[in-house]
């Protein structure tokens, strides 16, 4: 790990100034080449303050950081962090990682910009640097039977209360992945699994997630749809590392019992669907209904009794 690492994984980790000499002791290097790996990382975009008789400090500017999320975490998160400046896609990273046979999970993967990435059948999800949050979670599956569905739920309930929590936003839900805030949507997830050829089994699970969060302009083609918690995030002052933050507890917090679904009342409050009248894509056919409840295996209950786990929403209207 080269001494600016070090350094930021130092820092990252503090809440007060540290001074230089103390960076020095702790790396065995001379107070110069503190001084000039902290030059680095000022030239890196990283925002390092200095005072006389205090040290130095890295100040949360927004630029993605491990050290600046866990700052953020309880001190008994220690799930690996890993950080991209550019990445093709953070699911496609995950997918790679799970090749690793010795790798630790829960890992999670997240970067500042995407040049490929993707939500539901393949689609592109547009993502710019500097503005958005592209992050996704490796996890060992250890269930024989595993229910899509329910899992991308608890994230979509998870997205929602860091929202509530850190914004004072108020998010819906339009099953099953999408989060909508002042009527766009401001997240999109995506759920995958990754099979073991040996033994036929689903063996990791990847739930990504792709935060419209400071993003001001969007393509001409998703302008009336796609919206962004821009405005929210910066009245509240709250820097992405510290979403992040924030979005990771809560999704640990639902995974450890989301089989159960028993968060599924909190999700149907969240819900815009229910009560209302709704046509489900389901490849090249269309079905319409309205929707009177979601169960607790995350399935839409139309009127008529039908149900469907699987589908889009791709309209919406009030009766």
């Amino acid at each position: 790990m080269s001494t600016s690492s070090q350094l930021l994984t130092i820092l990252g980790g503090q809440s007060q100034p540290i001074s230089g000499q103390e960076l020095a002791d702790q790396l065995n290097i001379s107070r110069t080449a503190i001084w000039k790996a902290i030059n680095n990382l000022k030239d890196a975009g990283y925002q390092i303050t200095s005072q006389p008789r205090t040290g130095y400090f890295l100040e949360d500017n927004g630029y993605l950081d491990a050290g600046l999320i866990s700052r953020y975490l309880p001190t008994n998160f220690n799930f690996p962090l890993e950080i991209h400046q550019t990445i093709d896609s953070t699911n496609i990273r995950a997918k790679q990682l799970a090749n690793k046979p010795d790798l630790t999970t829960p890992y999670i993967i997240i970067a500042n910009q995407q040049t490929n990435g993707y939500g539901r059948y393949g689609r592109n999800f547009t993502s710019p640097s500097q503005s958005g949050i592209y992050l996704s979670i490796l996890l060992a599956n250890e269930q024989t039977e595993f229910n899509p569905g329910l899992l991308t739920t608890a994230v979509a309930l998870a997205m929602c209360r860091a929202i509530e929590k850190k914004l004072a936003a108020s998010p819906k839900i339009k099953w099953v992945n999408d989060v909508v805030v002042d009527g766009k949507k401001v997240c999109g997830i995506l759920t995958e699994g990754i099979s073991n050829l040996e033994t036929q089994s689903l063996s990791n699970i990847v739930v990504g997630a792709g935060i419209n969060y400071l993003t001001a302009d969007f393509p001409e083609e998703i302008s009336q749809r796609a919206g962004s918690l821009r405005n929210y995030a910066l009245k509240a002052k709250v820097s992405r590392n510290e979403f992040i933050a924030t979005y990771l507890e809560e999704f640990f917090k639902l995974y450890q019992t989301y089989q159960t679904g028993n968060f599924m009342p909190e999700y149907r409050a969240h819900s815009n669907i229910i009560g209302k009248e709704v046509t489900i894509t389901q490849g090249t056919k269309s079905f319409q209904g309205n929707v009177v409840t979601i169960d607790d295996d995350g399935a839409i209950v139309l009127a008529d009794g039908r149900k469907f786990t699987s589908g889009e929403v791709t309209k919406i209207r009030a009766n």
